[in-house]
Order: C-alpha cells, then structure tokens, then sequence
C-alpha cells in the first residue's frame, strides 16, 4: 500500500509541473499500484488523463519510465508538452537526426531523463534489450494497449512481441493503457501481455461533453456547411472511407472559405506531417481525413467530430469522436448515415480472407448500425457496448433532445424472448426475425424451427421493425450478442422479467433526419478569451510548439472568467505548473491587467461582481460534475441543469455542493437570493457546539439541506469557516 507520504507526493507532482489541484477519478489509486512495483491495465476514455498515470509514476520512482507509443507523431506531442511543464522527457525514434539520437542516449544512459518514448520496432531490437538490462528502469507504459489484439479496431502485428517485456524485465511495473476495447479486446490484451494477474482499472467510458446526433444522409456538403455554421473558427476532424471523398470535401470547404485540409495514406509523407503539423498549430482549421489520421494527434481543443460515412465499428466511432473535447468543453459528434455507406462497408469486410476475423468485423459493423438507428438515448447504446449501464437517459444526445413516440411493446418483447429461448441460443438476429415473421427458408425447416411455439408468432411486423425492436432490446439489456458464437442472441438476467413486471416501452420505428440542435455557450469574457489566444499562438510560434501546450482552452477559459492579475490569482488557475507560471505568467497577467484598464472592457467590469478566489477543500470533479459546472457556466438555471442531464434537481445541488469545494466557482449567493446575507450572518453568530441539523432548525431562513451544505461549504471555501 502506498504511503501517505507517497499520495503526498505525488499531490505535490500533479500542482507542482502540472498545475492541477486534484486527480481524476483512478488516476491516484493507478499511481499508487505503479508506486508499490504493481502491474496495472487501465482503461479510460480518451481525455480521460491515461498519460498522468505513467507520467507522475515515472518522474516519482527512481530510473527511466519507458513509455511504448505506436506514432511517432504522438511522441513528439507528448514530449513536447512535458518538457513545456519542465519533465525531463525525450524521444527516441527514426524522425530524429544521428547526432539528437545520440544526445538522446547519452541522457538515458546516464540518468537524466524521466520518461523515454519508444516505438515498439525500436524497443525490441536486440541492441536496445541489451542496453534496457544494464539500466535502472523505473517501469514500462504501454500506450494504445488494443493494438495488440487481433480482436482489437487497429491491430499492429509489432506490439504482439510486447508480452516478451514481462519475462525479460519480472520485477518492472509495467501498464497497459487504452481508451476503447471490448470484454473479448481486454482479455486478448492481458493474455498476450502476461497482465492476467495486474489489477484492471476502469474508467467511466462516458464522454459527458460530447453531444452526439445522427442525420440521415441527405446532400452532405449543405449538412456539413449547415453544422459549422456554429462551429466557426472552431478546430475539427471530419472522417470519410474514401481517399476521394477525402480530396473532394476538402475542396468544397475551402471554395465555402473553411481552412480545410485532406489527408490520407495515399498523400506523400511529408505532406501529411506539415497538415498534421498546421492543424496542431491553428493554422488549419478542418481536417477531413481517412481513419489514417487521428490516434496519434493530442490536441485537446477539437470541438467537433464528423463522420461523412459510417464507421465500421463502434471501437473506431469511439475513439474517432473521442477526440472531441478531451479539455471537458462542450464538443459535438455528428454522423451521416446512409444504407449506400452501409453496404460499402460490407463489401470491404467481404475481402478479409480470414473467416474468422470477417465474422468480427461484421458483427461489429451491425452494432455500429444498430447505434445508428437507435431510438432510445444514444449514449446508453454507446456504453452498453462497452459493459457500462446508464441508469438515466443522457439529455445530450439527438435522441434524447427530440425524443421519438414510444409504445408498450411488451406482447413483442415476450414473442421474441420465447423465440430466443426456443432456438436455443445459437442463432444471431437475422434468423430470430426470420421465425419470427414465419419463414419457411431452407435453414429454418432443417432446424425444425418452422415448428416451435414462436413461428410466425410475428408475422404482421415487417423486417426492419422486427430488426429495431430486437436492437433496442438489447440496447435496454434484455438480450446480449455473444460475438464467439456468430453473434448469437442470448437472454441476460433482466429478460427473466419481461411479462411479469413492467411495461416494456420501445420507441417507434421511424427512419427520417433529425433537426439541428443549438448549441449553448460558454459563460466567459470573449474578448479577452480571444486576446489570450492570440497571445497563446504568438508564444507558441516563439517557442515553436503547439498553441496548446503552452495552455489549454480550460485554462485561458478560466483566466477570462476569473481574470488573475498576479503570480498568487494565477497559481489557483487550472493548468499553470511553477514551470508555466515561470515562462508565461508575466505575459499573460500583463495582458489581463491591460485588458482591464482597457474602455472595451470598462463597461462589462462595471455590470459585473468581483468573483473570490475559493479555497479547494474537497476531491476535484468526476466527469459528471465536471460537465454539470460546464452547464451551469453556459447560464442553465438548477432545473434546467437537471432536466438536460436527466436527473434530479437534489443531484444537481450535491454536485454544486462538490464544485464548490473543488475550489471552482458557483454563484451560490445569487442562487440563495435575498436572504444570503442573513443566513451568514446566522451561521457566524450560531452555537459552536451545536451540531448542524441545531444551526439549521436554528435558521430564520428556510433551507433545504442540499442548500444548507452549499452555503456551508461556500464559507469554507472563502475561508469563514
């Protein structure tokens, strides 16, 4: 077990060179099993914080963490922006020159580096072996963990070798990470990486500031034009299958005047480097891209995702629209569906040669379709994919903000779980539909099926709504399918309850385009937000790295609303370590104060309040919270707070309650109202001995004790209490 000298530690790490007040949900127990020489496998979503879990570890234990990354581009991003927080980090791969490699060596050798990044070719060269086992190895970190697995979306027959690590080097910690992997993906992952014994670490897979919608596809050029018409000036990906798709689209946007540009395998590497390199730094806008792009860009402040076709399954769809919002802000993810796509993609799948591997990827191809007509919220289908239930409907996703017609399905329910039932589980949904409708095909006679209970028991529903009825069944958690048995339709627990308690309420099947949704904004000083940019790309230039290593959209976001105008205001700012605050702080206080002082600002400082500086007296936020502040910065009122995520108003105020004592700021004085003042001056006067529920009784003023503990918690953190 970890000390508390260790969890003090690495506290200390995590505000020190990266300027958080607080870990993420697992991130502190991952560091601590890392810190006890245990292996761990995490999975977390992208934007998640995977990185922090090897990254404090390696710069805590003594020796050099070798970090394993599959794109050279990545570790050049992640080198960057550790070394802008001042961590002794490097790369060593074949972009660098004979003499950088060298100097490279020559720092790990002789211990002077945290971290070391590795493609895995270079990392299981015998030469670079022999020279890891004379050195001093704090751990390894396997980043993109699924590309090992044949089971895995993105498969890299290198990383197989990878499980040699853990016979080599026996007492090394060593973690696997990925943000997207399935139940039989995980598994395949800790067979092939000797982890069958690390502790399994899993994150919430939910992305809460990712809306995501579906239209049908209809013109898409108009659809995409329409969409970024409130994304404007914004950074994003748009994903297509074909390379000339790819080329066409960006054309179309540029000719629209979108800063958009292609990119594809089949455009020379060097190219490609210079496109990804422009996005990275702002000076590209739109990326419209194959699949070829994406797992190896770390750029927190993509906004959107779009998909122009399909994915072919719900691990790429993931991961794709995962880069989206990784900084927590509001994102959204659009999709184009179309049957045309669908049956393209079908095609390419009848190429694979491997039978079995065609049988996974079509399985996971109508997974992805079955999210694509879904009618029941969104992100429950995309979770329940993943293993994970959402108890309520998520509110921010096309489904859930233009809900279809619902009926009682119940008599349907009980035909298709008796069907299932009856044929035994070893048949996938096509054939289910095809008792169920009462088909005499060659295959149903030769099982005798044309002569169980449930033949035809249907047979006045056509195909496609037998076919929505059965997905939402499974996106609800009645039925599963057993992708090592062809797909198979299986009953879980909670079909045992189908006709013998609740209604069982499915949406109706309705094909058609859904309406855009506005988006909301964010509750900030806009022209200083724009200033902060602007001085961000111009330091980021200077330094040549990307604008958003030297600070994130979070962090200029809440400079703009909180102004900081000295090193003490700054420190509490999200994302300023001692090493930024050294290099960037004077420029961007200078800025803040003149902005200040400025007549376009004079006016708003005016109609405005001074907002304190609170002390962090709690954990920092969980996705949930962190989302339910992102809505409440956008203006949403406690009810409309609570009606856009699907929960209780209470909820909302225990979240409150939790922001607050993160240290991030609510106006809980406006939210008491008039009577604010008489409560603190209550509270102050109120009996030192007594115990909470006395002061509460004791108040002139009547609170609901969701509100009580937001005010007692506003006092602490202002320093009253």
């Amino acid at each position: 077990m970890a000390t508390k000298k260790v969890r003090e530690q690495a506290h200390k790490v995590l505000k020190d060179s990266f300027g958080y007040d607080a870990f993420r949900p697992m991130q502190e127990e991952i560091i601590c099993a890392l810190m006890d020489g245990k292996d761990a496998f995490v999975l977390m979503p992208t934007g998640g914080g995977k990185s922090l879990c090897y990254q404090i570890p390696a710069m805590m234990r003594p020796g050099t963490g070798i970090v394993v990354s599959p794109l050279i581009s990545l570790m050049k991003d992640q080198v960057d922006a550790l070394n802008a927080c001042g961590v002794k980090a490097a790369y060593y791969n074949s972009s660098l020159k004979a003499a950088d490699a060298k100097e490279v060596l020559e720092r790990f050798e002789s211990g002077d580096l945290d971290m070391l990044y590795v493609a895995p070719e270079r990392l299981l060269s015998k030469v670079f072996l022999a020279k890891l086992q004379k050195l001093e190895l704090s751990m390894f970190a396997i980043d993109e963990a699924h590309c090992v697995s044949q089971w895995g979306h993105d498969f890299r027959p290198e990383y197989v070798r990878l499980g040699e690590l853990r016979e080599i080097f026996p007492d090394v910690p060593m973690l696997a990470l990925t943000a997207t992997a399935d139940e039989h993906t995980r598994e395949d992952i800790s067979e092939r990486l000797k982890l069958e014994k690390a502790q399994r670490f899993t994150a919430s897979f939910d992305r809460p500031n990712i809306r995501y919608l579906v239209a049908e596809k209809r013109q898409p050029l108009t659809q995409i034009l329409q969409f970024l018409e409130s994304w404007q000036n914004c950074s994003g990906v748009i994903y297509c299958l074909s390379r000339k798709r790819v080329e066409d689209l960006a054309v179309n946007l540029q000719r629209h005047g979108i800063r958009a540009a292609a990119y594809h395998a089949g455009i020379p590497g060097r190219s490609r480097e210079k496109v990804q390199d422009d996005f990275l730094r702002d000076r590209v806008k739109v990326i419209v891209a194959t699949i070829a792009f994406g797992m190896g860009v770390d750029k927190p402040n993509v906004r959107f995702v779009i998909h122009h076709d399909i994915p072919k399954s719900i691990e790429s769809y993931y991961q794709e629209t995962g880069r989206a919002g990784r900084d927590g802000l509001e994102s959204e993810a659009l999709m184009l569906y179309g049957s045309g796509d669908v049956n393209l993609v079908r095609r390419l799948i009848e190429n694979v040669e491997n039978i079995d591997q065609r049988r996974v990827e079509v399985h996971k191809l109508n997974s992805m379709v079955g999210f694509s007509e879904a009618l029941t919220c969104r992100r429950r289908v995309l979770l329940g994919y993943f293993g994970e239930a959402l108890d309520e409907p998520c509110g921010n996703c096309d489904v859930c903000l233009d809900p279809p017609k619902t009926y009682d399905a119940t008599e349907l329910a009980v035909a298709a779980l008796q069907c299932v039932r009856e044929v035994k589980g070893h048949f996938g949904m096509g054939y289910i539909i095809d008792v169920l409708r009462g088909s005499n095909n060659a295959r149903i006679k030769e099982n005798k099926h044309d002569k169980i209970k449930s033949h035809g028991a249907g047979a006045d529903i056509n195909a496609d709504e037998w076919t929505s009825i059965l997905r939402q069944m499974v996106h609800h958690g009645y039925f599963m399918q057993d992708v090592s048995k062809r797909a198979a339709m299986l009953a879980t627990k909670k079909a045992e309850f189908i006709g013998a308690g609740e209604p069982i309420i499915l949406a109706k099947y309705q094909p058609g385009i859904r309406r855009q949704f506005k988006r909301l904004g964010m509750a900030r000083d806009e022209l200083l937000f724009k200033k902060l940019v602007a001085l961000r790309e111009e330091l980021g230039e200077k330094e040549d790295v990307p604008p958003h290593v030297v600070f994130n959209d979070v962090t200029l976001t809440e400079m703009s609303q909180r102004k900081p105008d000295n090193d003490k205001a700054m420190r509490l700012i999200s994302g300023v370590g001692e090493h930024k605050l050294e290099a960037y702080g004077d420029a961007f206080i200078a800025l803040i104060k003149k902005h200040g002082d400025s007549k376009a600002s004079k006016k708003a400082k005016d109609d405005s309040k001074d907002i304190p500086m609170l002390i962090a007296k709690g954990p920092g936020l969980n996705e949930t919270q962190t989302y339910t502040l992102a809505l409440y910065r956008k203006g949403l009122t406690l009810a409309e707070n609570a009606a856009q995520q699907g929960v209780s108003e209470t909820t909302v105020l225990k979240h409150y309650v939790t922001i607050i004592r993160a240290g991030q700021y609510l106006d809980v004085p406006a939210y008491i109202g008039k009577d604010f003042e008489t409560v603190m001056n209550e509270l102050t006067d109120a009996d030192p001995y007594a115990s909470l529920s006395e002061i509460k009784s004791d108040l002139s003023v009547d609170l609901n004790n969701e509100e009580f503990r937001l005010v007692l918690a506003w006092r602490e953190a202002i320093g009253v209490a």
